[in-house]
């Protein structure tokens, strides 16, 4: 049944003195004028058809109303200026959501070649690809390499209201298997009166020293320095951290503070209620050509002591105390920092250089000075606890080559986990009056390293960079068994990454 809204129209007759009373298709009332033989003909025929026409008027108001309404939402047209309004609302409102998404990372694909040392070790500072295979031995390789994806990253960060959440995660090798492992995953709040204190918690970078927290696809070098790795292995810690920096706009914004209670297991999960303090503070500045910054650090931390033998140094040789309570005490992890950044543009091209020096104590077991990582003392076997006097530092210049898009690296680095020992002490056989206090030599653990790197690279585009590096590691000569001279164990580094 089809209505056209033009021809509908209804007419209520109700007798009322002289009028009729009419109802239009805009549901208006009008009266209208009968002659009074027309009235007499209405209330003869309303009086005999009384009741019947009770009924009929409710039924036709009904259907009147209801035909009046369709009719009315029929006419009702949108206003396609309107529609559109809409839609632009909702796209604004959706690119706003976007914004505040982003996904970045990078992928750094590389081959590496190694020395191999006369026990047919490859270099320590190899990162790819599995050991020597038997073939290789048989044939009695001298140098070996090895392709592998050293770091392939992917991050997100969603940011509003001062509010930013990052999701950080490494897709890459791990011992000749790929494997997906957390890098990030924290909560960052700034306080939305003054924007100077923000409050973090989750895994984050270290806050100590400037190396730990400068980003992997920014390295010159393919690696960090071995002191960094070595007391803070993967950068990253679990815990919260509170960030003091005046904002843009202030003339204090060159200041900046870092201080976090963390657990000091790397990412692994917290095995401990004492938790450890570290703290960086820093001065930055820069002029038109030039930026230059100096930093200052602090840890101080414990590991656990998974027996009651702890072994500290004297006269060039562990001495041990046996004392009960060591048992499930603390071991001392204190270290200090000083690191400093400078750079100038040129008609040479951009000159930076960067040095960082770290000194302290740093507990470990016999065989190694490296920080807990991953540690859990609920599973993993007790060990003896050697605490040790450390240094080590480096060196980085970077020189861009005028305005073109290569630049040279040149960098050195330097580690030595005992300063109580040197060189040929190193290693050296107990006496018997020695063997008999049940004294300990020193060992592998105890040698300095240094390594000097050389590098070049060139950044095809924003996104694009070629490395190739060349790391020349050397040992202390000791009385260690393979460690009498300098061991073979430099490294050559290819490396394509891809930034996005």
């Amino acid at each position: 049944m089809f209505l056209n809204s033009s021809f509908i129209f209804l007419v209520i007759v109700l007798i009322c003195n002289k009028n009729v009373i009419c109802l239009t298709k805009n549901c208006n009332l009008i009266a209208v004028s009968l002659h009074r033989k027309q009235v007499k003909i209405i209330i003869s025929k309303k009086t005999k058809f009384k009741r019947k026409m009770k009924l009929k008027s409710f039924t036709i108001i009904a259907l009147g109303l209801i035909s009046s309404t369709f009719a009315f939402s029929q006419e009702e047209k949108v206003d396609p200026i309107d529609v559109h309004e809409q839609r632009i609302s909702l796209l604004e409102d959706a690119a706003a959501q976007a914004k505040k998404l982003k996904f970045s990372g990078y992928i750094q694909a590389q081959w590496q070649s190694s020395q191999l040392d006369s026990a047919l070790n490859k270099s320590n500072d190899m990162k790819v690809g599995t050991g020597i295979n038997g073939a290789e031995k048989v044939a009695g390789t001298k140098n070996y390499n090895r392709y592998g994806v050293r770091r392939g990253r992917l991050k997100a960060t969603y940011e509003d209201f001062g509010c930013q959440a990052v999701v950080e995660f490494d897709i890459s090798e791990g011992n000749g298997t790929t494997y997906l492992k957390t890098k990030d995953v924290y909560l960052n709040i700034l306080d939305p009166w003054f924007s100077t204190v923000a409050l973090k918690g989750g895994v984050f970078d270290n806050p100590f020293g400037f190396e730990i927290g400068y980003s992997s696809s920014k390295l010159e070098s393919p690696e960090r320095s071995r002191l960094i790795q070595t007391l803070f292995p993967d950068e990253k810690t679990l815990g919260s951290m509170l960030t003091i920096q005046a904002p843009k706009t202030s003339p204090w914004n060159v200041l900046k503070l870092e201080a976090g209670l963390v657990a000091g297991n790397a990412i692994g999960k917290d095995y401990k209620g004492k938790k450890d303090l570290v703290a960086h503070l820093t001065y930055n500045n820069s002029t038109a050509t030039m930026k230059y910054g100096i930093g200052v650090s602090m840890y101080s931390g414990s590991i656990l002591q998974t027996t009651k033998k702890v072994y500290t140094m004297n006269s060039g040789v562990f001495n041990v105390d046996s004392t009960a309570t060591n048992l499930n005490s603390f071991a001392d992890r204190t270290y200090f920092g000083v690191d400093g950044q400078f750079s100038i543009s040129s008609d040479l091209g951009l000159s930076q250089i960067r040095a960082e020096y770290i000194t302290g104590k740093q507990p470990g077991s016999a065989s190694s000075t490296s920080s807990p990582n991953s540690y859990d003392p609920t599973t993993a076997a007790a060990f003896d606890t050697y605490v040790r006097s450390f240094r080590g530092g480096y060196i980085n210049f970077v020189q861009d080559i005028a305005d073109t898009k290569h630049s040279i690296v040149v960098k050195y680095d330097w580690y030595d986990p005992n300063t109580d020992v040197t060189g040929a002490n190193v290693g050296v056989a107990l006496t018997a009056s020695q063997k008999t206090a049940k004294n300990v030599a020193t060992g592998k653990a105890d040698m300095a390293y240094s390594t000097l790197g050389l590098g070049y690279m060139y950044r095809m585009n924003n996104n694009v960079r070629i490395m190739a590096y060349y790391d020349i590691v050397s040992n202390e000569k000791t009385k260690v068994k393979n460690y009498f001279s300098n061991v073979n164990d430099n490294l050559v580094t290819l490396r394509l990454q891809y930034k996005f």
